[in-house]
């Protein structure tokens, strides 16, 4: 009888682990022996976000902002596509104030006068400026909008610049780890 009930007890535990497996985008680490590179000094985390796979991301520079865990406002990113994983670049923000943080479908960046999101390329292989807007004051203090959509700079004005600082607002700064335990980041809301 106890071993019936062992039995039954290790089943179900396979099967939830089982279906806790269900719903993740990749089965093993194609980043790895990226992750086994890293310093010591170094922090990873892995974005869940409109792409095939997760999105790397790694900085040595992060920091408790007291809300979050660890935070950066730099950080290099990755993307596994073609049997191979890609360094696509770094991204900055100008201060602690300004975390870099994602949504779905882009990472961002900020300053006190600008915003800017980046995104992955169809092919995996590029990092890009998706949207951007930026503001500049002449010697009058007059305010200057310019925005950036998929590479074409344009004239823009407040209203293009609050939309993006919303969204920039509503993204999730993310969350670096120095191990395995909490580097999957997902949406929250």
């Amino acid at each position: 009888m106890c071993n019936k009930k062992k039995t039954v007890i290790t089943g179900l535990m396979v099967i939830v682990m089982c279906l806790g497996a269900c719903g993740h985008k990749q089965k093993e680490n194609p980043y790895g022996p990226l992750v086994e590179k890293l310093g010591d000094e170094e922090a990873y985390a892995f974005l869940d976000m409109d792409y095939k796979n997760y999105v790397m991301v790694t900085s040595d520079g992060v920091y408790d902002t007291g809300a979050e865990k660890q935070a950066a406002v730099y950080c290099t990113v990755y993307y596994y596509g073609k049997d191979e994983f890609f360094e696509l670049g770094t991204i900055m923000s100008d201060g602690t104030a300004y975390p870099i943080s994602f949504s779905r479908d882009g990472i961002f960046a900020a300053s006190g006068h600008s915003i800017e999101k980046y995104a992955v390329s169809k092919s995996g292989n590029e990092l890009y400026l998706k949207k951007a807007v930026y503001i500049e004051y002449d010697e009058n203090g007059n305010e200057r909008y310019t925005s950036v959509t998929d590479g074409e700079e344009a004239k823009s004005n407040e209203e293009e610049y609050q939309k993006i600082t919303e969204e920039y607002g509503k993204s999730q700064v993310i969350h670096f780890s120095y191990g395995a335990d909490g580097c999957v980041n997902e949406i929250e809301f």
